[in-house]
């Protein structure tokens, strides 16, 4: 039987705060379609726009730190 190696990663904080406001956002936007209500799903929206923001800056600034410290090996 062979034993599947998972290569564990972090995740930095602000990237899992930035998938926790994608899909609350997500949830408002559609309660507001839902409920026919366009300012609820607006209100929505902004959360997904700043938590995708969130999540891919933060992201790609991990992503440049760990080759500058492979670079630095």
């Amino acid at each position: 039987m062979k034993k599947r190696i998972r290569k564990n990663t972090k995740m930095p904080g602000s990237a899992r705060v930035g998938i926790a406001l994608l899909i609350m956002g997500a949830i408002i936007v559609g309660l507001g379609t839902f409920q026919n209500r366009q300012a609820l799903s607006l209100y929505g929206l902004v959360f997904v726009v700043c938590g995708f923001f969130l999540y891919f800056v933060s992201v790609s600034y991990v992503k440049k730190q760990r080759e500058k410290q492979k670079k630095q090996k």
